[in-house]
């Protein structure tokens, strides 16, 4: 089995505490009542692992991979009313019971 390292940004939250299937679920029932015409925001499902602790569950509006190598600049990462309320929107929708404070997160998944 091999290991898959990767480094992203996610603008969005974490649920600590959160079962991702439940979240998926209830993030697909969302995404049915906006429609698709909606201006809404999508808001995907992440999961992140590490080589020892259980995945953290994140949701979020967007997200920039960075390749090996690469870098960018932070003043890149720029917060989003939009995007904020989109989050705590679908954060409330699936069920999180503490409010969230949406920004950017950087993540490094072993998976």
């Amino acid at each position: 089995m091999s290991l898959d390292h990767s480094f992203f940004a996610v603008y969005g939250a974490e649920l600590p505490g959160a079962d991702w299937e439940h979240v998926y679920d209830r993030l697909e029932d969302l995404r049915r009542t906006q429609g698709p015409a909606s201006d809404t925001e999508d808001v995907q499902l992440f999961t992140v692992s590490g080589d020892r602790d259980p995945s953290r569950v994140l949701i979020g509006a967007d997200v920039v991979s960075f390749e090996p190598g690469s870098c960018k600049p932070v003043s890149k990462f720029t917060p989003s009313p939009k995007r904020d309320k989109a989050l705590r929107r679908a954060a409330a929708f699936v069920g999180h019971a503490e409010p969230v404070e949406p920004g950017w997160l950087f993540v490094y998944d072993l998976s």
